[in-house]
């Protein structure tokens, strides 16, 4: 499972993309209602980071120990084993949020979250100038007249994604191993969300669930996290409603950047329309996948998604909707274009290799004059 995010954003990174903007968009609701102190606070609990635990009986040999702010601390006895207590399940932002205005729990100060998290500001830093500067790097070989590989090309596309999630990450804990035990008694019943989460986990529609709710970063509304013991890999907090759009929900707003991202990360396929390859087969599908990833992420979003369809024809083409209806069926071809696109420019950029232009190899000079890695 810890591998299943490495291959997502090899094989679809605007997908993480949309699924970071949906985190980040609601920790900044949870602080901007004042409902958590800072965003790395929002972060932690939206990660799982505050887990509901009921008492156990402790041994005698245990050192028990409360801050007696709904937060208890592990136990070890003498044999070095911990005692947690009976796990229930992880708190929600929902249920974080009441048990903090019944005064029940104290969020934990930010030190204690930044003790968790195994990345700080310095090596974030650090990644972030050396992504900046590998696309100096290819800037500067354009201007000076050499060639891009067409691995470059591909890593430069990574390499502006992976910047842009970054910065929606900047202020999330990374690799929270362990939550925080929170003993707080019986909870308040669920709320009309709560509730709709977990009528969607029971009704049990596979379709939606397995398929087309993932496909558009919509999965939370099918997890119930009072009926799970662990917070899903692929959680982003359940976005609210009417915020920070009124007409457009914000799942929608995370959508449309997620399209717009995608096909700008497939333009940037484009660098390498004119360079030189092995063969003219090889240019060909190159220029094949490229037009496929740029095309295909825009008309997708309107494809995929029935609530969104409904979106749009109630306020654009409702008159046209029996051939609006035909030409989304059509668009659920798109994704597997995308799909293939991708596919098709990663092949060919591996095989060629094997069969780079001599100045493929030359550097910038003036680059040299700077330390890097």
């Amino acid at each position: 499972m810890l591998l299943l995010p490495f291959v997502l954003l090899l094989v679809a990174p605007e997908w993480v993309l949309m699924w970071a903007l949906r985190q980040r968009l609601v920790v900044e609701y949870m602080v901007r209602t004042g409902k958590v102190p800072t965003r790395r606070h929002g972060f932690f609990i939206i990660m799982g980071g505050l887990h509901k635990f009921s008492r156990v009986e402790i041994s005698a040999t245990s050192d028990n120990t409360s801050t007696g702010s709904g937060v208890e601390k592990r136990h070890t006895d003498k044999t070095g084993e911990e005692e947690y207590g009976e796990p229930d399940h992880p708190l929600d932002r929902f249920d974080v949020c009441r048990l903090v205005e019944d005064g029940r729990l104290r969020l934990p100060p930010g030190v204690e979250i930044d003790d968790k998290s195994k990345s700080d500001w310095i090596a974030k830093s650090l990644v972030v100038g050396q992504t900046l500067w590998f696309v100096v790097q290819c800037i500067a070989h354009k201007i000076e007249g050499l060639p891009l590989t067409e691995l470059e090309v591909v890593t430069i596309g990574y390499a502006v994604l992976n910047l842009v999630i970054y910065v929606i990450w900047w202020d999330k804990p990374q690799k929270v191993g362990r939550p925080i035990c929170v003993f707080c008694g019986e909870l308040h019943e669920r709320n009309a969300e709560q509730k709709r989460f977990k009528w969607k986990m029971e009704a049990g529609d596979v379709a939606n669930e397995r398929f087309s709710a993932p496909v558009f970063g919509q999965q939370d509304n099918y997890v119930d996290l009072r009926s799970v013991k662990q917070t899903p890999t692929f959680h982003s907090g359940n976005p609210p409603r009417g915020w920070p759009f009124k007409l457009l929900p914000l799942e929608y707003f995370a959508m449309m950047v997620m399209s717009v991202i995608g096909g700008l990360f497939g333009a940037i396929h484009f660098l390498a329309w004119s360079s030189l390859f092995p063969t003219y087969k090889l240019l060909v599908l190159w220029r094949y996948g490229s037009i496929l990833m740029t095309a295909a992420p825009f008309p997708t979003l309107i494809g995929f998604d029935n609530s969104f369809v409904r979106f749009i024809t109630n306020w654009i083409v409702l008159p046209l909707l029996d051939m609006f209806r035909i030409v989304v069926a059509l668009l659920f071809l798109l994704p597997v274009a995308y799909v293939i696109g991708r596919v098709i420019t990663l092949v060919v950029t591996f095989q060629t290799l094997s069969s780079l232009p001599p100045e493929a190899f030359q550097s910038v000079q003036w680059t040299d004059l700077f330390a890097h890695i």
